[in-house]
């Protein structure tokens, strides 16, 4: 099959796609993958290593004050949906118009077209052209299930559930509904209710990339929902050495704990104070760390014994010698500390972070999640040593990682896609 694929969002949103790409590419199928990246990464290097065409859509910019207002408005509301919202209207709406014509492209060239789950114009361009569609999600919480309240709201008992579904698909409605009927009437499609269900979820073929772990199916789902277990990238496709130094680190003590704040560091308007936080947290807590930040804008930083410095490395091949993860919660660094058998500490900032802060500490490998608007270092510290003394979530997040090596989320979504589209005949 030729096969379409289209994502958006940071590289926790867009890794996922590269590995299923890459999977698809492995069994034969001819595959093109669309990415924006609100980072601007350039992601040209794994699909060479893997084989598949790899675009760029939508370069962002942001002026240093539109930058400022972005994150002021972030950090001045809890409310996920609202931070969604912000998001959007500041990553997303901008570039709608390319994002859709580069999925009316896709939809001429390829018989398949999969997308991100928020990205509706990857769906109204593959319903226009009456192409087969199926969605990814990184995370279950927004599938329905009346044995299963939305995240983040009271737990008042199971009769209540529906109800927050039906606020949750009224919030839905409002937050995106205009722009996504906006498109529909712009190509001459029918306007649509219930965003969530009719147009970000496939009733094709859903994906979740999420290990079962976390997204335990759930018995009156629907069939074409399927929860695969994370995508992965192999190490071929991003090779790494470990540099001398930290080698001789890694041998002169203890697993260090490994802190990063991924993605967020690069939207943070204030680097070198999180820098400092994290470190001094580190120190207070006493433990030897490792710690991923933006150290290039940082010359002057000072150096300390216990602290290594590093830029962005691939997960798979430190944190293996770790002993915790700080980290922000997102979708891939969560998933990989579990991979790695890493207990965490999250310190969230936006969104779905929440989420998996509480599946984390649901599951024993996580104490109760920090925030980034009221992190110190002395809390830091002390949920770092909530972790390294509890030896029971060392063996639990252990536990975890030999469920996860049994899964194999790639593999599962390409069977999926091939049984499921193989015809090319069902929208």
């Amino acid at each position: 099959m030729k096969i379409g694929i289209q994502t958006w969002g940071s590289d926790g949103d867009i890794r996922p796609f590269l590995a299923l790409a890459g999977g698809l590419r492995s069994k034969g199928h001819e595959v093109s993958l669309v990415v924006t990246s609100v980072d601007n990464k350039d992601y040209s290097s794994y699909g060479r290593e893997m084989d598949f065409s790899v675009s760029h859509i939508g370069k962002l910019t942001l002026e240093d004050r539109a930058f400022r207002q972005f994150q002021d408005k972030i950090e001045g509301t809890e409310n996920s949906l609202k931070q969604i919202e912000i998001i959007l209207s500041y990553y997303f709406n901008p570039v709608i118009s390319e994002m859709f014509a580069a999925a009316e492209r896709l939809c001429k060239e390829n018989d398949v077209i999969i997308g991100h789950f928020i990205h509706y114009p990857a769906q109204t361009a593959a319903e226009k052209a009456g192409k087969p569609y199926a969605s990814v999600m990184l995370n279950h919480a927004g599938i329905y299930s009346k044995h299963m309240r939305i995240y983040g709201v009271p737990e008042l008992g199971k009769w209540m559930n529906p109800y927050w579904w039906k606020l949750y698909n009224f919030a839905m409605d409002r937050l995106i509904g205009a722009e996504v009927n906006k498109l529909r009437i712009k190509i001459g499609l029918p306007l649509v209710k219930k965003i969530a269900e009719t147009v970000l979820i496939s009733k094709n073929l859903n994906l979740v990339a999420e290990t079962s772990a976390i997204g335990i199916k759930q018995l009156d789902w629907p069939d074409y929902h399927h929860v695969c277990g994370v995508f992965t990238i192999p190490n071929v496709a991003e090779q790494w050495t470990m540099p001398d130094d930290l080698q001789r680190f890694l041998k002169t003590g203890p697993p260090p704990v490994y802190i990063t704040m991924g993605s967020m560091l690069s939207l943070d308007t204030s680097p070198g104070l999180i820098t400092e936080t994290l470190v001094q947290g580190a120190l207070l807590a006493g433990c030897r760390t490792i710690v991923q930040s933006q150290w290039d804008e940082l010359p002057d930083f000072p150096d300390h014994p216990r602290i290594y410095k590093i830029r962005k490395v691939p997960h798979q091949y430190i944190f293996p010698y770790c002993s915790a993860v700080v980290h922000h919660g997102g979708a891939g660094t969560t998933h990989s500390a579990m991979l790695h058998g890493c207990p965490s500490i999250v310190i969230e900032h936006i969104a779905d972070q929440t989420f998996f802060a509480g599946e984390l500490q649901r599951l024993g490998v996580a104490p109760k999640v920090l925030h980034r608007r009221t992190l110190t270092a002395p809390k830091l510290a002390k949920a770092i040593r909530t972790v390294l003394d509890d030896p029971g979530m060392k063996i639990r997040a252990e536990g975890l990682r030999e469920i996860m090596l049994k899964e194999h989320g790639v593999e599962t979504a390409v069977a999926l896609i091939e049984k499921r589209f193989s015809s090319c005949s069902i929208y």
